[in-house]
């Protein structure tokens, strides 16, 4: 990666690193190489493994703890475990099982909130279900045909009382998740 001439110039003027600050910028380079051909299916996971224990001492592995989401899928979750407790293991004092412990809570949160999601999407449809079934057989008394779960869907989906709920949730959701997140993210610095 080329420097710009503005970036050189600020970096001369802050000065040299550290030899143990190189170091450090070195090994998160490999760990940041290492992880981006896992995330893309580059190598396995067993390759992961090896590759992390021959770095040995690992300094910031909070990399892809910093790439969990809420909203990823399960297969990405996965992933991201699988790399998190990688790292751990070659640590001198490790807290696999703590970590552990986190990722099953993210995974709490992560069903509940699809849980939430999905059954206050059924009651609100529900609600709105006999207002539209008399819509319906207005419209079909014109001759008009309209498909009722798909008006159903649509009307749930564009009401005010859904836009809120679902914000109302995932703020809720997040704000935990984050908070797991940060507490993971402690954990895993050495």
């Amino acid at each position: 990666m080329e420097l710009s001439p503005l970036a050189k110039e600020r970096l001369a003027r802050i000065g040299n690193l550290s030899p143990e600050e190189s170091k450090l910028l070195e090994l998160n380079r490999k760990l940041e190489s290492l992880l981006s051909q896992y995330f893309t299916d580059i190598i396995t996971s067993e390759d992961l493994w090896k590759k992390v224990k021959e770095l040995k001492e690992q300094r910031d592995s909070t990399v892809p703890a910093n790439s969990l989401r809420l909203q990823m899928s399960n297969d990405d979750l996965k992933q991201r475990r699988i790399a998190i407790l990688a790292l751990e293991t070659i640590k001198n004092e490790q807290k696999y099982t703590e970590i552990e412990t986190h990722f099953n809570s993210i995974e709490s949160i992560r069903i509940k909130y699809t849980q939430s999601k999905e059954q206050g999407f059924e009651q609100l449809k529900s609600g709105m279900e006999a207002q539209l079934q008399a819509a319906v057989q207005q419209a079909g008394r014109q001759g008009v045909n309209v498909d009722i779960n798909r008006s159903l869907e649509a009307n749930v989906k564009n009401s005010q009382q859904w836009k809120s709920f679902i914000s109302e949730l995932e703020n809720n959701a997040e704000a935990m998740f984050s908070e797991l997140i940060d507490r993971m993210k402690e954990l895993i610095v050495v």
